[in-house]
């Protein structure tokens, strides 16, 4: 059964059938705590786990189009056993959403993964830092735009 809609404060967003019987959001950065913690606390909704946070980078290809990056969460309720994949649109300049961390533990170390990965920070955070690579790495790897630069061997 898929879940009820969302409605109240977190209404009027974009949403699709995804994976039947799944739920797919597009929400816009700044209500993304309303709606998170609608999703956590309303009892009909029952979203009790955070299973992951990652994200997405989109580069411009045509002019009319704008480059950007989504975050996208992964929420799972335990007792109704339904998912809802929430995402984010953020630019590629300066790019940042408000932490989750303070409502699902779990998005502590995600949110730093994505931070390390894609350089999007997360307003609040706890501990952002770098994660996966040491703190003086140059860029973010796993940007479109990254440019990797080829290991050298001298013989």
């Amino acid at each position: 059964m898929p879940p009820p809609a969302v409605n109240g404060p977190a209404a009027g967003h974009e949403g699709r059938p995804y994976r039947d019987p799944n739920l797919f959001l597009s929400c816009p950065a700044e209500k993304l705590p309303a709606l998170a913690k609608i999703l956590k606390e309303d009892a009909k909704l029952g979203f009790d786990y955070l299973v992951m946070v990652t994200a997405v980078d989109h580069p411009k290809t045509t002019a009319a189009e704008l480059a950007r990056m989504d975050v996208v969460y992964q929420f799972y309720s335990l007792a109704r056993r339904h998912r809802l994949v929430v995402k984010v649109s953020v630019p590629r300049e300066n790019p940042e959403v408000p932490s989750l961390a303070d409502l699902w533990s779990t998005a502590d170390w995600q949110e730093r993964e994505v931070y390390d990965m894609f350089g999007i920070r997360f307003a609040g955070h706890p501990d952002l830092r770098r994660i996966l690579m040491w703190d003086e790495f140059p860029g973010w790897p796993l940007r479109k735009d990254y440019v990797h630069v080829p290991d050298r061997y001298d013989d």
